[in-house]
């Protein structure tokens, strides 16, 4: 008579470890894809929110005979509404918002100004009256599409501004800018007039010219929303050959720049509603401008490798057709 015995079969120690290992590996392969999901999503939802913008401003310059709303947020204490601009290529009168000083008649996209703000520790806020009392509230009407899921959790309620070239008389709906940039534009042979962009037939190349982007303009101490159009200096850089040799003084660089939220998503629409999506080419320039020693607004960014790859992008798609082309790859100082 056979006795029977049992053997009990488990795993080794070995066994054990690898299969930990492979469940970790692919703990992380499901974490790793999930984020991305999350992010593809995100990006997706930022991107319809900007062709919501971008098809608002068409629509609404269609019901006022061709007439954009301002990339203006607010009216500036040191805004002049009536000034005039002189240079050989011409005498130009730029008569913003009519002469009318009254905010209440401004045609910016958003009315960031009065009892439409409220005030905070950390700066100035918008309230839901800001958005609701722009000229493109009515063919938006939901507070949601003002503000990005790619923005880092925040009390601010517009993630967007607009193209600081596109809906003004003058560059951001400002003097300053106009008055800073007449001489060089005037030099390429472009009068100052021609970025007048109030009306869709001013704007050359919609579906090349950026309409909205995302930017986190917070200051400290000051403002914490997007102030003004979103705008850098489209003026030739120190070091840049140049068809006509003409530099431009006091270059100021990076005025604004995109919100640096994810690198890989640098979202924007154009003015004909299409939307892209850019990745930042030189990482090194968040730290540059938003750092702990970061230069912040103005940042008059340097050539590297014989090009700023990321600011010709954004310059490119500024006001094509307007806006002179420059070289994109050049020796600084060459």
């Amino acid at each position: 008579m056979r006795r029977q015995v049992r053997v009990n079969v488990g795993f080794t120690l070995t066994e054990l470890v690898i299969v930990t290992a492979i469940l970790v590996l692919l703990m992380g392969l499901i974490i790793v894809a999930a984020g991305k999901v999350v992010f593809m999503a995100r990006t997706t939802s930022c991107l319809s929110n900007q062709r919501q913008i971008a098809l608002a401003q068409a629509t609404y310059a269609v019901d006022f005979n061709g007439a954009y709303a301002s990339n203006q947020t607010k009216i500036w204490p040191d805004m002049d509404f009536d000034f005039q601009i002189s240079n050989p290529c011409g005498t130009y009168r730029v008569l913003i918002n009519n002469g009318n000083l009254a905010q209440t008649s401004y045609h910016g996209w958003v009315a960031s100004y009065g009892p439409n703000m409220q005030a905070a520790a950390d700066g100035e806020r918008e309230k839901p009256a800001a958005l609701k009392n722009g000229r493109l509230w009515g063919y938006l009407g939901d507070l949601d599409v003002y503000r990005s899921p790619l923005e880092p959790k925040s009390d601010r309620l517009r993630s967007y501004s607009l193209n600081g070239l596109v809906g003004s008389t003058v560059p951001e709906d400002y003097h300053y800018r106009a008055s800073d940039w007449h001489a060089w534009f005037c030099a390429k042979g472009v009068s100052i007039r021609e970025l007048n962009t109030t009306h869709a037939m001013r704007v050359p190349q919609p579906s090349r010219t950026i309409c909205s982007i995302i930017e986190d303009d917070r200051r400290l101490g000051s403002v914490n929303y997007n102030a003004g159009g979103w705008l850098f200096d489209p003026r030739t850089p120190p070091g840049t050959p140049d068809i006509n040799q003409i530099p431009a003084a006091a270059w100021q660089g990076w005025i604004d720049w995109p919100a640096f939220w994810n690198p890989e998503a640098i979202t924007y629409s154009y003015m004909d509603g299409s939307v892209e999506r850019y990745s930042l080419q030189r990482r090194a320039l968040v730290n540059e401008i938003e750092g702990p020693s970061g230069w912040g607004h103005g940042y008059p960014e340097p050539a590297y490798d014989g090009f700023r790859r990321d600011w010709y992008h954004f310059r490119e798609r500024l006001l094509p057709g307007v806006i002179p082309a420059l070289p994109l790859r050049y020796t600084p100082g060459g």
